[in-house]
């Protein structure tokens, strides 16, 4: 009686879950075995309580719904939700293209159909395994969004875990957009999660995956790929559909910015070499880059789209020979391989000394070949090596500014400026910082010039301003020693004095 009960929970767990909780209770003799044969070899062979077995399908349950909602989150964070109609009673809504109705929302005669092409309310929801697709959880956060449901009443099949976390993506794009005040980010505390967890959920890592990410190891890896650039001040954007790209990267501190499409694999024997063993994979690839990104893009948009990056824990030597092949199909982007360990240490290395900007990272990107931590101590070094260029640049504009008309505005105390003279000199000091720190132009509507500073680069403006301010001071000091003319005040006393 056990077993069957066993059985009647096991049943409705994936071969995938299965797999994992025989390997969690080191189980042998399930290799090979069918869905159905690995919940009957389950359930006749775990030495737990059904109540233990119980909490396991829950947890599992649980982690499939908020793998869904990590789904949804991709149409409403970038506006793919639109309400087409809303009451008490019945809403309808359409979710990148996909019809959904909501009828008796938060009541007992609760009921949603979603569109028939939707794959995961005909296979899924209809057939009883979960009991919502994707696209509806994307409507709720967007009612949420817009105030049209209070957020304290939790909708139907969504509660605990999941909600909360539905709350964190209505709140974290209200903070996209400027809506709520900014808490900050937790660098330090994602920073050691990429530490403790990266390599090995890159080696399909499931245990950790579920225990601490609530998803499937490569899910969970696409989300620390994610985090990793964005802890290089990237702007990313993320997509977990199950087919195309993972990630699109935007170097938008870069002048022209650049986008590189991301491929994450993961491995467990440590090394991906797909791309050997099927060359044709470049193919899909190429669509990756061309069908899906560039022709989907217009105008200057269009000369963005320049590289192609694979991530995983490591490549084969081989690998590199397809570079060029994939430069030549895709009329120029280019490719390249960054291995985990690699990615890793340029973002360690940058968050300890944020000094190589998004033009600098583009180099590694540009290799056409596996990229390793030797390239990026290239970088840093040729970054700090630009700096000090930029910043005496800077000095040396300084200078010769107030050169031009110290020498007629000085006295033995004051260096007297006007306000066009000193906005001529910060004109010219920043025209040098253009365009590594700011960006300068002139707003269409008003014509009043506008500056936009990168403010990421924080640790470069230090370098510069504070050799800026030394060089001014040098100034100061030799005006100082040099300077003996009158004053206008001693002028003033002498005269009125009559001293002669």
């Amino acid at each position: 009686m056990t077993a069957k009960k066993k059985y009647a929970i096991l049943k409705n767990l994936t071969s995938k879950e299965l797999k994992e909780i025989c390997k969690q209770h080191e189980l042998r003799g399930f290799s090979g075995l069918k869905q159905n044969e690995l919940a009957k070899f389950a359930s006749e062979n775990l030495d737990i309580p059904v109540e233990e077995i119980e909490s396991l399908a829950n947890r599992f349950m649980e982690d499939k719904l908020l793998g869904k909602l990590k789904d949804a989150k991709d149409y409403f964070m970038i506006k793919q939700v639109e309400i087409e109609y809303f009451d008490e009673d019945l809403i309808k809504a359409r979710v990148g293209g996909y019809g959904i109705t909501i009828k008796n929302l938060g009541t007992d005669d609760f009921s949603y159909t979603c569109d028939e092409r939707c794959q995961d309310w005909l296979y899924q929801v209809k057939k009883g395994k979960y009991p919502f697709c994707k696209h509806y959880p994307a409507v709720i956060a967007e009612l949420i969004y817009r105030g049209d449901i209070d957020p304290k009443v939790k909708p139907n099949h969504i509660s605990g875990r999941v909600y909360d976390a539905l709350l964190e993506i209505v709140e974290e794009r209200k903070r996209e957009e400027g809506l709520t005040q900014i808490g900050g980010r937790n660098i330090e505390q994602t920073l050691e999660d990429l530490k403790a967890d990266f390599l090995m959920i890159s080696r399909q890592d499931s245990k950790l995956a579920r225990k601490k990410y609530h998803d499937t190891a490569e899910k969970a890896f696409e989300t620390l790929v994610d985090e990793a650039f964005l802890l290089l001040e990237f702007d990313t954007i993320p997509r977990r559909r199950e087919h195309g790209w993972d990630l699109l990267l935007i170097g938008t501190h870069a002048t022209p910015p650049y986008v590189a499409v991301i491929e994450c694999k993961t491995s467990a024997s440590g090394i991906y070499d797909y791309l050997t063993r099927d060359p044709d994979y470049l193919v899909r690839l190429k669509s990756y880059c061309i069908d899906m990104t560039k022709n989907k893009l217009i105008g200057v948009y269009r000369d963005y789209v320049k590289y192609m990056v694979l991530i995983a824990p490591d490549f084969p030597k081989e690998t590199e020979t397809f570079c060029s092949q994939f430069k030549h199909l895709t009329e120029g982007i280019k490719l390249s391989f960054m291995p985990v360990p690699t990615l890793l240490y340029l973002v360690e290395k940058y968050r300890e000394n944020p000094i190589v900007t998004h033009t600098f990272i583009e180099r590694l990107f540009m290799k056409e070949g596996i990229i390793r931590e030797s390239d990026v101590d290239s970088i840093f070094s040729e970054s700090a090596e630009y700096i000090a260029a930029l910043t005496q640049r800077a000095r040396n504009e300084l200078r010769r500014k107030m050169e031009e008309f110290s020498h007629r505005t000085t006295d033995a105390c004051f260096i007297k400026v006007d306000s066009v003279i000193l906005q001529s000199v910060i004109n010219h000091v920043l025209s040098i910082l253009e365009p590594d720190l700011i960006k300068m132009g002139v707003k269409e509507s008003t014509g009043i010039e506008t500056i936009s500073i990168k403010h990421d680069y924080f640790e470069i403006w230090s370098q510069v301003l504070h050799g800026l301010a030394d060089e001014f001071t040098k100034i100061l000091s030799e005006e100082s020693f040099l300077q003996t003319k009158r004053t206008e005040l001693k002028e003033e006393l002498i005269r009125f004095l009559d001293i002669h």
